[in-house]
């Protein structure tokens, strides 16, 4: 008897040990902040408890010293020349012709201009500040950054320069890299809002996505050995934003997010939500997160786990928030009273991404109704017939958007057709999708669906080892 309380103790004790082990789990992301709280000038970097709100470690500090390297060579940045004259308010007259070229000596162009009666000192100081700024990481500020987990990497973009650089947080000390003279957007200053990028992430896909003010410059860059730069252009509004226009003025700012089935979020800074599909570049607008303070601006996004979102705000200091993206509720995740404000977050989670070796339900992808798992197909839903054995299941169902999603749970690597049929049989469409990983979430886009009725999806793979049917209703 004694022996079997004592057994019990300890089973008590262990399970109590390890459920207060995951409520103490941290909550940590990358932020770019002030020096100090409450401060306005983005130039440094953190890692940051969420639930305490203070620093865990220093990644930049912008008194520190740290050698800017280019990312193709790996030498060291060319310095541009320093101004050796002395500005002062002596300097009077009308403006500097094409303040925009590049001025090689600024000494030199001084004295011309001195000569000619042609210095303006507002002129004067913007030259002189941009060629200084064009060297230093974080001088004129950084409202977006990315973290890239499998090459250990913080990218960002400063404010006013078009150019992507990079800290490598593998190194003892971390280093930072520049991609000099390969325009990353179109930027022509700080005065340019527009073409301002403040939204950037890494996507499902391995590759990063940064997104101008306006929307009209949707930029990706690859992160392996041979990065190439790519602007893929405008996005295009869904046909059902209305007013909700994402290249609207009220939808600048913000940080975007990604999700494990190769879409980006976009949390603007006025709390507005676009899900943005990256192959049609369209955006659909899913409304504005509710339940946050007033003057809290929604600058930061990262992924928490599953469809929740943590954001940070570069006006309020009140705290964290975490909102749902299908609910788009927000509730306060940090007990401090104050915590650092920051311009952008990021980590390396993905929205709606099943943890490996867990059963966990199909999280709920907004604008859908929600799946119906494989173990509960036959009681739950006699519509869909999705193959326990399998593990490949098929929703929304009904569809009613046009768009079905094909989920493959720890399937064989490989090459698959998915199939889309009448109910005669007759092939409708097909897609062929190659699985890589151990969930995987594809969509199967259907705009030839204009009758309603019933359908099914076949789902085969190249060996024809593995193959399942669902029958699905089309309203």
């Amino acid at each position: 008897m004694k022996q079997r309380i004592l057994l019990v103790f300890v089973m008590t004790a262990l399970i109590t040990s390890t459920h207060a082990q995951k409520k103490e789990q941290k909550i940590t992301g990358y932020a770019i902040t002030a020096a100090e709280k409450g401060g306005k000038s983005w130039k440094e970097v953190r890692l940051v408890d969420i639930s305490s709100g203070e620093e865990l470690k220093s990644i930049y500090q912008s008194n520190g010293e740290m050698e800017a390297l280019n990312a193709r060579t790996g030498k060291p940045v060319l310095k541009k020349e320093s101004p050796s004259k002395t500005v002062t308010n002596t300097y009077m007259a009308t403006t500097i012709p094409n303040p925009e070229r590049k001025v090689v000596n600024l000494d030199q162009e001084l004295t011309k201009m001195e000569s000619h009666g042609r210095i303006h000192m507002d002129r004067v100081v913007m030259v002189k500040y941009r060629m200084e700024a064009a060297d230093q990481p974080f001088s004129t500020s950084s409202a977006a950054m990315a973290y890239d987990k499998k090459h250990e990497r913080l990218y960002y973009t400063p404010m006013g320069i078009n150019q992507l650089r990079y800290i490598d947080l593998k190194a003892k000390s971390p280093k930072l890299y520049y991609f000099e003279d390969e325009p990353f957007g179109q930027v022509k200053g700080m005065g340019d809002v527009a073409n301002q990028i403040t939204r950037m992430v890494i996507a499902s896909d391995g590759n990063g996505y940064a997104l101008t003010n306006d929307a009209n410059h949707l930029i990706r860059f690859t992160t392996g050995k041979k990065p190439v730069i790519t602007d893929l252009g405008a996005l295009t509004d869904d046909a059902g934003n209305g007013d909700h226009s994402v290249h609207g003025s009220r939808m600048y700012g913000g940080d975007m997010i990604a999700d494990a089935s190769g879409n980006l979020f976009l949390i603007t800074a006025s709390r507005y939500v676009f899900n943005i599909n990256i192959e049609s570049k369209t955006a659909k607008h899913l409304g504005a997160v509710k339940g946050l303070p007033q003057g809290f601006s929604t600058n930061g996004a990262m992924v928490e786990e599953g469809s929740k979102v943590i954001i940070a705000s570069s006006q309020s200091t009140a705290g964290y928030y975490r909102f749902d993206l299908n609910s788009l509720q927000a509730e306060k995740v940090s007990g401090a009273s104050e915590v650092f404000n920051a311009s952008d977050l990021a980590n390396g989670n993905l929205a709606f991404e099943k943890k490996k070796k867990e059963k966990k339900k199909e999280e709920v992808i907004p604008g859908t109704k929600p799946p119906v798992v494989a173990a509960d197909a036959a009681r739950k839903s006699p519509v869909q017939e999705a193959s326990g054995k399998n593990n490949i299941s098929v929703f929304p169902n009904p569809v009613t958007n046009g768009v079905v999603r094909v989920s493959f749970d720890n399937q064989p690597a490989g090459r698959y057709q998915v199939q889309l049929l009448d109910v005669s049989g007759k092939l409708i469409s097909a897609k062929e999708v190659t699985i890589s990983s151990d969930v995987q979430l594809e969509e199967l886009r259907m705009p030839e669906l204009s009758v309603r009725g019933n359908y099914f999806i076949k789902v085969f793979s190249e060996s024809n080892k593995v193959s399942m049917t669902s029958k699905i209703v089309v309203q």
